[in-house]
């Protein structure tokens, strides 16, 4: 089961990736049309525009080629367009305030055109990177774009030449910006906060229902199987079968070579157990030595060959440089059967097979 979680992390990740990927084809695309349209529409003798915006639309395709093309190096890429939007947009916002004229006659293309643009990158930044990264790295933005504001304001101010209202206006947008990364922080700390009690709380139940020692569900886990299938067999009438195993003189083996070797035996039977069932069966540690095997949609006959098989794999190799055999008792439940009669029914066959020399399988 612990391998089960795993798997299920794993996927749960890859699915994020792949929509985080699935957004950036589309993204990716828009802003190439952004620069490419900002380009033909742009004022003649705007040098900025003329000649890098072409250049940050090819930069944009390269980009869409490599998460097209390398998807696994997704969580890499991710940091370089970040820093290049984050290089292409301050870098506009530069121009205007350093070279691009008086501010008051082009504040309204800053507000409407670049601004919004400053505050996607902060919001994107803890998209594209974990809390703790992207905190940092909106830090910086806001930073930069600060600064940026605050030297280029700064030689009009001391020239007289910067309204009051211009002033007072990038001091508020640079203020909503802080309060953008702030709630952004917050909002993605939280996230972060209940993704990670989630995960705790899904390791603990986990835990709860895995064996440490083979890593198959134990009892507990396996009585919540069998409930399940008992229900499906009462309402539905799906065969499923329970199939009981206990290894023959155990106590012999630790006895005889010792407690480690005998964990070692248990764990390698459940190596083999799990190898040898079928995709949709449960194989459990029911307690000690014994183990539980519970098979949906499967016949007598054929839980009698999955018995069979699985006893041939215990007997043909050492393991953990023991010989060792099995018992099995194998049966399956009927329509008024309750979930204790089914289990008392497989243990008697189980230790019936015991008695009759070991190493069998028994039906009953």
């Amino acid at each position: 089961m612990q391998d089960e979680a795993i798997g299920s992390a794993r996927a749960e990740a890859e699915r994020v990736e792949a929509r985080k990927r699935g957004v950036y084809l589309v993204v990716l695309p828009a802003g190439i049309a952004i620069f490419l349209l900002s380009w033909a529409v742009r004022t003649p003798g705007d040098v900025y525009l003329a000649y890098l915006y072409p250049l940050f639309a090819f930069v944009l395709a390269a980009l869409f080629v490599a998460v097209w093309r390398a998807p696994k190096a997704l969580p890499r890429l991710e940091a370089w367009m970040l820093a290049m939007v984050a290089m292409m947009i301050l870098s506009r916002l530069a121009w205007h305030f350093h070279a691009g004229g008086p501010l008051d006659e082009h504040l309204l293309v800053l507000a409407g055109g670049h601004y919004w643009a400053v505050g996607i990158v902060i919001l994107a930044a803890f998209v594209m990177l974990e809390h703790r990264r992207g905190f940092r790295a909106g830090v910086a933005i806001l930073v930069v774009a600060t600064l940026i504001a605050a030297s280029g304001a700064a030689g009009e101010w001391l020239r007289g030449e910067l309204s009051r209202d211009a002033g007072v206006y990038l001091v508020r947008v640079h203020l909503f910006l802080a309060v953008l990364l702030a709630l952004a922080s917050v909002a993605t700390s939280m996230r972060d906060t209940v993704k990670d009690a989630l995960v705790r709380s899904e390791a603990l139940e986990q835990a709860a229902q895995t064996d440490p020692l083979t890593g198959l569900a134990n009892r507990r886990a396996a009585e919540s199987v069998l409930q399940r299938h008992a229900a499906s067999v009462r309402r539905y009438g799906v065969p499923v079968a329970v199939i009981g195993m206990d290894i023959d003189h155990f106590k012999a083996v630790n006895d005889t070579h010792g407690h480690a070797i005998g964990d070692a035996v248990i764990a390698g039977i459940a190596r083999i157990l799990r190898s040898s069932v079928r995709e949709p069966d449960s194989v459990a540690r029911w307690g000690g030595e014994e183990f539980l095997i519970v098979a949906p949609e499967i016949g007598r006959e054929g839980a009698l060959q999955l018995a069979e098989r699985c006893r041939e794999a215990i007997a043909r190799e050492p393991i953990a440089g023991v010989r060792v055999t099995a018992s099995f008792g194998v049966t399956s439940f009927g329509p008024q059967d309750s979930l204790d009669a089914v289990l008392k029914r497989a243990d008697k066959m189980m230790y019936r097979a015991k008695e009759e020399g070991r190493n069998r399988v028994l039906l009953g």
